[in-house]
């Protein structure tokens, strides 16, 4: 495996009517049939992120980092709220994609990005290839088990506006408003070539989750590691960095076979 090619990085955005999306876009050495597509965790962009582009683009891929988008940030305490954040994000891939000419395509996604990932899977065909560090589902179940404090503040503040006493209930009215959830968007996900890392004591993501998604996917790679949210996410990156992207390059070499 080859992965000592220069490539090129440059700031691109893709716009539609009044939606942006800013993509920091490491391009192969020469013109490449395969690209991966990176969603950012939350926060944005990191030292990680940039660095798994690095490690593809030296590969041979065409790499979207995808940093931002319009509304990304968005703060409310309405049910309707989740809906827009998922529908923001898969009109973000919608828009790279139809940037996006070569045939090959996979997609990574980190913590809320795997989230992203886990939709993503399921609505795109064009999609071939799709790896998950510590996504899960069901995306309801996700926002109102999470300790991440902005979901804790959420909790918190809908309980006292919209008078919820347990967490059921809130999970429960999310789903009436949210209809992106994975399992309820068909079986394209099963036509792709599927990876997951999984954290075995997380409480951001929550593990229990995490298996969920693993269960409905029946991914062909799976990593796993004893640890919580952050260090499994530097543990993939430090120690299965080359394996990601071995998963990738092993569902491209698969697809792009003639056909006999």
């Amino acid at each position: 495996m080859k992965n000592n090619r220069s490539f090129k990085v440059t700031e691109i955005k893709f716009n539609q009517d009044d939606f942006t999306v800013d993509v920091t876009k490491y391009a192969a050495d020469q013109p490449a049939d395969k690209t991966i597509i990176v969603f950012a965790p939350t926060g944005g962009t990191n030292f990680i992120d940039r660095s798994y582009a690095k490690l593809f683009a030296k590969s041979g891929f065409d790499v979207f980092l995808l940093k931002g988008w319009t509304g990304d940030h968005e703060v409310n305490y309405d049910l309707e709220l989740h809906q827009r954040f998922y529908s923001r994000a898969e009109k973000a891939l919608s828009l790279s994609l139809a940037n996006i000419n070569s045939p090959f395509v996979g997609l990574l996604g980190t913590s809320v990005g795997a989230l992203h990932a886990a939709v993503g899977a399921a609505k795109h065909p064009r999609l071939e290839a799709v790896f998950a560090i510590v996504g899960g589902l069901d995306l309801a179940e996700v926002i109102v088990t999470s300790d991440q404090k902005a979901m804790l503040d959420l909790k918190a503040e809908r309980k006292k506006r919209y008078g919820f006493k347990t967490d059921e209930e809130i999970k429960l009215a999310i789903q009436k408003a949210f209809h992106l959830e994975p399992r309820q968007l068909g079986v394209g996900h099963q036509k792709k070539d599927l990876g997951l890392v999984i954290a075995l004591n997380d409480t951001t993501i929550p593990t229990k989750t995490q298996m969920q998604l693993k269960d409905f996917w029946q991914p062909t790679t799976v990593i796993e590691y004893d640890n919580g949210h952050f260090w499994t996410i530097v543990k993939s990156w430090l120690f299965s960095d080359k394996a990601i992207l071995e998963f990738f390059e092993n569902s491209y070499a698969k697809k792009s076979k003639p056909i006999k």
